[in-house]
């Protein structure tokens, strides 16, 4: 999936203002997504791969997106971006957290790099506040193209769609890492893991699982996965529950956008329900 575009044939340039826009950066790629908050309808989504472990590649393509992309510049009623960075994202449980000691947080578990900015988001399914590291310059475009856009941690929309009250194992299947996030009233884990196929990934699930003394009634999993693929089957070898993260039912879709081939947009297009 090099490019996708996508848009509905319901978009209405004069009704702008009423249009939501949801950002999602990773090393993945670059997302967004569009709303129609009256009709609550999601009419547009695009996605461009920009897959790479080198910030200034990244930042040139995002450049490239945004000199491209009109859609972007357009003044939505609300904006939302979301990093992603599983391999740069430390949780600290709200009963320690503060503030004023964010980098120091971040600084026992990674090492910042030099042009970084470290952010917190919290995390209120896990009890925490995810302490994470951006790009300064990526950083410094995003907030000089969208200067009203609330920033986040995609880890806050880890929890939406999960039946409350019960052990879980939520899984992200990126393109070649793999996120493992717990959700339960004893433990509240995340970390990623870089893998090379399923195998690599079984042992990941498994190994935590056993790790952690867990033992999950629900397996979720979103991401690059459909119920095609072999991990799905795999893991319900193991495990009596697994589920792939389930839309908002109290939101519709753009035909376009109703047989997409797996799961990779699915917290997109729910960030739409977290205020």
């Amino acid at each position: 999936m090099q490019r996708l575009s996508l848009v509905d044939e319901s978009f209405d340039l004069n009704l702008i203002k009423e249009y939501n826009l949801s950002i999602q950066v990773s090393l993945d790629g670059f997302s967004f997504s569009i709303l129609d908050s009256v009709r609550k309808k999601v009419i547009c989504l695009y996605h461009q791969d920009t897959f790479t472990s080198e910030p200034g590649f990244h930042l040139k393509k995002l450049h490239s997106i945004y000199d491209e992309v009109d859609l972007l510049s357009l003044p939505y009623k609300k904006t939302k971006i979301y990093f992603s960075t599983p391999d740069k994202t430390t949780l600290v449980p709200i009963a320690v957290f503060n503030q004023d000691l964010t980098g120091d947080f971040y600084r026992l578990s990674q090492n910042a790099g030099k042009n970084s900015k470290i952010l917190y988001s919290l995390i209120a399914d896990m009890a925490s506040y995810a302490v994470y590291e951006v790009d300064r310059t990526t950083l410094n475009l995003l907030q000089e193209k969208h200067p009203d856009g609330m920033m986040h941690n995609d880890l806050v929309l880890a929890g939406y769609g999960c039946p409350p009250g019960i052990p879980l194992m939520k899984i992200r299947i990126l393109r070649k890492q793999l996120v493992i996030m717990t959700m339960n009233d004893k433990v509240n884990f995340c970390n990623s893991y870089h893998y090379e196929g399923e195998n690599d990934m079984l042992y990941y699930i498994l190994g935590t699982v056993k790790n952690l003394d867990l033992k999950p009634e629900m397996i979720i999993l979103d991401g690059m996965v459909n119920k095609h693929e072999a991990i799905y089957h795999r893991l319900k070898q193991y495990f009596e529950h697994v589920e792939l993260t389930a839309n908002n039912p109290r939101v519709y879709y753009s035909h376009l956008l109703a047989n997409l081939p797996d799961s990779r947009f699915i917290n997109l297009f729910n960030s739409f329900s977290i205020a």
